[in-house]
């Protein structure tokens, strides 16, 4: 287990221990690590798969770091990716790397999780269906095979941009965020997000942007995660469930507190680096995303932050300007 050197003060109780204990819905106890750093050439020396757990904008500064202690073979997934895979891509191109590495983002988080404590976890509810593109995408069923003996939820994504887009969160988080607002700063705190927040209303601008989500699917040729048949109507209005199955929001989404803040990652993440990606490629493709753009646009003013020059662009991915065939080229056959 590596964490970045930034981060070293939080992560010292798991540095000093070399241990996690694991509460909830996983296997329960204390998991003994092999190795706790904060060092990347230690971590990643004889590792085959690098499993990259840290929000959207992280991605960059944790490959910078751990680009120049890449070998051949290694395979670096990130957990989820919201389109990271390519920005990850992009770097080590611009570094130089000439390893024969693969990459590979999931749609979700194969847990539903909080630290509680430091170096003590509690496991809400784990996925069931964790869609996951590879790049190249020509490599998908080798990696898929690697990452079901981890995780048996995987499944086979077309493409990282399949992956990308059917990502919950940039859904549920930012709108119902948006629409309590003001029930989030008059509450000082007191706020449970998935209990309280996501009502009728809400739910109808999440089916708004689900319709755009979908004509982005639609126009790319790759599949939108449907709620299945027999998902009860809860779990498939908060999302969670689509991917989490039955009994999501009560097993974790009602005991998930928060945001407190519009500061919180539910916003600083997944605005810039789920609705602003989706925004962009949209334009790209020529897919009208309305919605997605007010969410954009409003939280942009209450953060007063430019969400759009921060975010996760086509541009910033070094993929601006190409045809749907050209861009199903490069996510198929891509190397270093």
């Amino acid at each position: 287990l590596c964490e970045h050197p930034n981060f070293e003060a939080t992560f010292k109780p798991t540095l000093d221990k070399g241990e996690v204990e694991i509460l909830g819905k996983a296997t329960q106890g204390v998991a003994k690590l092999d190795k706790a750093t904060t060092n990347f050439k230690e971590a990643l020396d004889g590792a085959e798969i690098i499993l990259l757990v840290v929000p959207s904008f992280g991605h960059s500064l944790f490959a910078e770091s751990f680009a120049p202690y890449l070998h051949d073979g290694q395979l670096v997934v990130l957990m989820p990716g919201n389109a990271g895979s390519l920005e990850v891509a992009k770097l080590l191109k611009e570094k130089g790397v000439k390893k024969r590495i693969t990459i590979a983002e999931t749609a979700t988080l194969p847990y539903g999780c909080r630290l509680i404590e430091p170096a003590k976890v509690m496991v809400y509810v784990n996925a069931k269906l964790n869609p996951t593109g590879v790049l190249p995408a020509r490599n998908t069923g080798e990696v898929i095979d690697r990452l079901k003996e981890l995780y048996p939820s995987t499944t086979p994504a077309t493409n990282i941009i399949e992956a990308a887009i059917n990502n919950p969160n940039p859904v549920t988080h930012p709108i119902a965020t948006l629409l309590n607002v003001g029930r989030i700063e008059y509450s000082k705190g007191e706020f449970y997000l998935y209990r309280e927040g996501i009502t009728p209303s809400v739910v109808k601008v999440y089916d708004a942007v689900d319709d755009e989500r979908r004509a982005l699917c639609r126009k790319l040729g790759i599949k939108f995660y449907e709620c299945p048949p027999g998902l009860p109507k809860e779990d498939c209005e908060i999302r969670m469930g689509i991917f989490f199955g039955a009994g999501s929001l009560y097993e974790a989404g009602v005991k998930m507190k928060g945001p407190s803040t519009t500061m919180d990652r539910y916003v600083t993440e997944d605005v810039p680096y789920g609705l602003v990606f989706m925004e962009s490629l949209g334009s790209m493709i020529g897919v009208t995303t309305s919605t997605i753009s007010s969410i954009i646009t409003l939280f942009s003013i209450i953060n007063g932050e430019d969400y759009r020059a921060k975010g996760r662009t086509v541009e910033k991915l070094g993929i601006a300007g190409l045809t749907i065939q050209q861009l199903n080229d490069i996510l198929n056959e891509w190397s270093l």
